[in-house]
């Protein structure tokens, strides 16, 4: 046994690079780990640290392997593993952000695991959207990790003041709550979705999908939500905010505590979230669980209900000398029990199927959630450079979003924009795809 006075918690120092990934595979070094111990990293989950550790702990009791646990920032995430890429050198086990994995996969950053000799959680215990995006181009590039698929939020004892009975069932019926919300509450709206940082384009694809429109095409990689569609969408969302006064203009601005504060403090009705703002309400013993509803997202004009996921997994770099250790880390972590564990901690989902049998999903919000919203549960499709097309659309919506709450936006403005974002987008991914 190792001696476990000494903090195996290693802050890794994020470097700065704008170099490409191209071929940088050849003739890689290793993990540089310490003895025999596998190096694991992950991005953004500093404050599970010393769970992390609990769990390593128990997991070398059982197999004698020893893990090390490196973090990194959401900010250091491009570049330190550009950088690692390209040198061929870094931590066995790393974290896999879904909308990076193109590039990475394209320059042979993962192992894949359905070569790899070792044992691994079978994919079909998986939901399906997520092992969907781990294998990509035909290779399992990682485990699905945890998701984060949106519903409608509902805080019911202020709906249900204004005379509204269930949710909307389409874009509709969202409208005529709104206005019936703000009829009874003029200082308050029904509904809000965040509109800042990488919430905008989400928001934005995800009225896309509703009415019928697509981001891209998986298989000739063209942009496609410059369409038609996607100028409805948008408009649909500016109709909402400024005709309707279905939601707030304040969504500009919120941020996270702010999005989510906003439900509880009854400035409005419902959001689409997942259900990370329950939980901490209920702690602070400012709700209970049973004044909360969460359901379908209203369905478009086609009768989509599509909601976007995010998804983050664990994969092991092809330089590791200790790939079949990592594999058994990786696969610890995707039991069921700890898989359900971890999701509870950080306010996300499980993407074990199982563990929604576990305690800390035995409830019925997690249960209407599972059975009502995740079957409608999409993200981007995977095309080269997603990440940055991603970044594109984030600035677009943004500029589009502060026209139409500070009163600029004019007739056209959201083709105009749309237009410009696709054509942008689409060198980028040309780019990415010769590259």
């Amino acid at each position: 046994m190792t001696d476990h006075t000494r903090r195996k918690l290693l802050q890794y120092a994020g470097t700065t690079t704008t170099l490409g990934l191209a071929g940088c595979l050849n003739g890689f070094t290793g993990s540089n780990g310490s003895g025999d111990a596998i190096r694991a990293r992950y991005i953004g989950q500093e404050p599970q640290a010393d769970w992390l550790e609990e769990q390593s702990d128990a997991f070398e009791e059982e197999t004698g392997i020893e893990v090390e646990h490196e973090f990194l920032t959401w900010a250091d995430v491009p570049d330190s593993q550009v950088t690692d890429i390209q040198s061929g050198t870094g931590p066995d086990v790393d974290h896999i952000a879904s909308t990076f994995l193109p590039q990475q996969a394209n320059a042979d950053g993962w192992v894949d695991l359905s070569e790899l000799d070792a044992p691994l959680p079978e994919s079909d215990g998986f939901f399906d959207q997520v092992t969907d995006i781990m294998e990509y181009q035909g290779a399992v590039h990682g485990i699905p990790w945890f998701w984060g698929p949106r519903g409608y939020l509902e805080y019911d004892p202020l709906v249900e003041q204004a005379g509204i009975d269930g949710q909307p069932d389409d874009w509709d019926d969202l409208v005529e709550q709104g206005q019936a919300f703000r009829a009874e509450f003029p200082d308050r709206h029904l509904y809000a979705m965040m509109g800042v940082s990488w919430e905008l384009p989400r928001a934005f694809i995800t009225f896309l999908w509703q009415n019928g429109g697509q981001v891209a095409d998986e298989e000739t990689n063209e942009i496609l939500f410059d369409s038609t569609e996607g100028v409805e969408a948008l408009n649909f969302w500016k109709d909402l905010i400024v005709e309707d006064d279905v939601m707030p203009t304040q969504i500009a601005e919120w941020g996270v505590d702010e999005f989510d504060g906003a439900l509880i403090n009854e400035d409005v009705g419902a959001i689409m979230q997942d259900l990370s703002p329950v939980d901490q309400f209920v702690e602070q013993g400012m709700a209970d669980r049973s004044d909360f509803t969460i359901g379908q997202l209203p369905a478009g004009p086609t009768g989509d209900r599509s909601t976007f996921f995010g998804m983050e997994g664990l994969g092991i770099r092809p330089w590791s000398d200790k790939q079949e250790e990592a594999a058994e880390w990786i696969s610890w972590l995707a039991q069921p029990e700890t898989n359900a564990a971890f999701a509870d901690r950080i306010g996300l989902l499980p993407t074990v199927e199982a563990a929604f049998d576990r305690s800390e999903f035995d409830d019925e919000l997690s249960r209407t959630l599972h059975d009502d919203v995740l079957p409608h549960a999409r993200h981007y499709p995977m095309i080269p450079g997603l990440s940055e097309v991603e970044g594109e659309l984030a600035g677009t919506i943004g500029q589009w979003l502060e026209e139409v709450v500070t009163g600029e936006w004019e007739d056209g403005r959201s083709a105009e924009l749309l237009d410009e974002a696709a054509g942008v987008a689409q060198q980028l991914v040309d780019q990415a795809q010769e590259g």
